[in-house]
């Protein structure tokens, strides 16, 4: 009887072996299929991200600072200004910090304005500059067409504007070395 026995279980653990094996092929099919179909989602891909051209004139922005008081940039101005639009759950965001917060040190001044720009709600966008100590203004805009009429399709986004409001140079995603070289001799 233990002869059958031990057989009986033998058969047992192939039969649960085989069963698992099945689940496993079913599931590497399944994944087979989702890695196919993100494959050509990807190749899809919606073409290079549109930003304002240099000489495009550009729409005050209204949104509202950390300490709730409404804020505006509006054209003509006395001063260039520069606009890293930015998202306070996004690691590239964090990239070019220290640079722009030395940008901003250095560089700020009578000629020259910096402005933080998100849409993402204050509690986050508090938690992010008190994070990365930023000393910049930085504003909230809640008009969401705004990030349209700038043309806002990737952040981080950099803009410098001349005092009419026309863009000079846009610099869309995180900031390479010749990038940030291009940005200090624009605005010295």
């Amino acid at each position: 009887m233990s002869e059958k026995s031990g057989f009986l279980k033998s058969q047992l653990w192939s039969i649960i072996l085989i069963v698992l094996v099945l689940i496993m092929g079913v599931e590497i099919l399944f994944l087979v299929q989702e890695n196919k179909k993100l494959r050509e989602a990807l190749s899809h891909s919606r073409g290079p991200v549109k930003i304002l051209s240099p000489e495009e004139e550009v729409p005050s922005l209204a949104g509202v600072n950390l300490k709730g008081e409404e804020f505006k940039l509006t054209y003509p101005s006395s001063k260039k200004t520069v606009l890293f639009w930015f998202s306070p759950v996004c690691p590239s965001c964090e990239e070019n910090l220290e640079f722009w917060k030395e940008i901003y040190q250095n560089h700020s001044s009578e000629n020259l304005r910096f402005v933080g720009v998100t849409s993402f709600g204050k509690d986050k966008t508090e938690e992010f500059v008190k994070k990365f100590q930023l000393t910049f203004p930085v504003i909230i805009v809640s008009d969401l067409s705004l990030l349209d009429k700038y043309k806002v399709e990737v952040v981080p986004q950099t803009m410098l504007i001349d005092t009419s409001g026309t863009v000079q140079k846009v610099w869309p995603g995180p900031l390479s070395e010749n990038y940030k070289k291009e940005i200090e001799s624009m605005i010295s």
